[in-house]
């Protein structure tokens, strides 16, 4: 059910403000078509007549959100005497029916209810390119346009800086990615990790104990019993000497056989040749993920499928490519 807030936000959408809105954003959109409002089909009950795709839709615009169970009754009186007309009956609100009300309106074969939910899918574009501030406010509330935390962590990546001079904001950002993506799956992430000779200072590792899956997979097949991230927050293309200081990173009887390394642009040909044969020559197995492979991991995890695909889809595509 909504919650408080949400009924709050619709103090800005009260009488014709939800009857503007709903017809400019009809206008709007490509299926709607012959938008007629209030002015000129005054009188007949009916707010907002237009044609989609192929049938005449009346709409009776309430910007209540909710309906006791005697105010729905009245409303479908009313609208009861469209449901013999040659046009679909909708009626349309900002908010949310009962349980028990949905369920009585499935005999009303006649109407269609248009309620939050309803319009914030047909009308999504709409609502996030409207300039009303009215609207936005209201249908942030909605889940589909509330901001989720794959969307807050790829604002970060978006907003991050390209250049070696903004390497620490960018470091902290893959963690941050990373740790959402795949904790606990793998461990949190460690930064800033050094080899016991300090030679080596990895970015950052995520311990792999997971017991079933794809991670699984790759510890068995790749070694990867640490995954080791190298941030490279470069501008310009990254080259080979990048892809030789991760595999100096790598040893079997260390972290293991597997690295990531995260870039803003892509690799030189150079690199990727390096890349190439370190696998081939030592069994180190080296993939490149940039800001595009974020965001679709992030958008995987925020629709609930898993993230690793992507990781997968890398390693698919650079073994098929030898």
């Amino acid at each position: 059910m909504p919650s408080k807030d949400m009924y709050a936000a619709t103090n800005a959408l009260k009488g014709y403000i939800f009857e503007y809105e709903l017809a400019n954003m009809m206008k709007q959109h490509k299926d709607f078509s012959n938008v007629r409002s209030e002015s000129t089909i005054r009188d007949t009950g009916i707010d907002i007549v237009a044609d989609y795709r192929g049938e005449t839709l009346l709409i009776q615009c309430k910007s209540s959100p909710i309906f006791s169970l005697s105010r729905l009754e009245q409303v479908l009186k009313q609208l009861s005497a469209y449901k013999l007309s040659k046009g679909k009956v909708v009626l349309a609100f900002p908010g949310e029916l009962s349980s028990k009300q949905k369920s009585e309106l499935n005999e009303y074969n006649w109407l269609t209810v248009w309620d939050i939910d309803k319009l914030s899918n047909i009308f999504y574009s709409q609502i996030k390119n409207s300039q009303s501030k009215e609207l936005k406010d209201f249908f942030e509330k909605n889940e589909l346009f509330r901001v989720t935390v794959e969307d807050e962590l790829l604002t970060q990546l978006n907003k991050c800086t390209k250049g070696t001079k903004h390497w620490m904001a960018y470091q902290k950002i893959c963690a941050s990615i990373l740790e959402h993506l795949f904790y606990p799956s793998l461990g949190k992430p460690i930064i800033e990790l050094s080899d016991h000779v300090r030679a080596n200072r990895r970015d950052i590792i995520m311990a792999n104990y997971c017991d079933e899956g794809y991670w699984k997979y790759l510890r068995g097949r790749y070694r990867a019993d640490y995954i080791i991230v190298d941030s490279k927050n470069y501008s310009s293309k990254l080259d080979k000497s990048c892809v030789l200081q991760m595999a100096n990173y790598l040893k079997d009887y260390g972290p293991g056989m597997f690295g990531i390394i995260a870039l803003r642009t892509e690799p030189k040909e150079s690199a990727i040749h390096t890349q190439r044969e370190i696998w081939m020559a030592h069994n180190k197995l080296i993939i490149f993920v940039n800001d595009t492979d974020f965001e679709q991991m992030l958008m995987l995890k925020k629709n609930g499928n898993e993230p690793e695909e992507v990781i997968k889809q890398k390693i698919e595509d650079f073994r098929l490519g030898l």
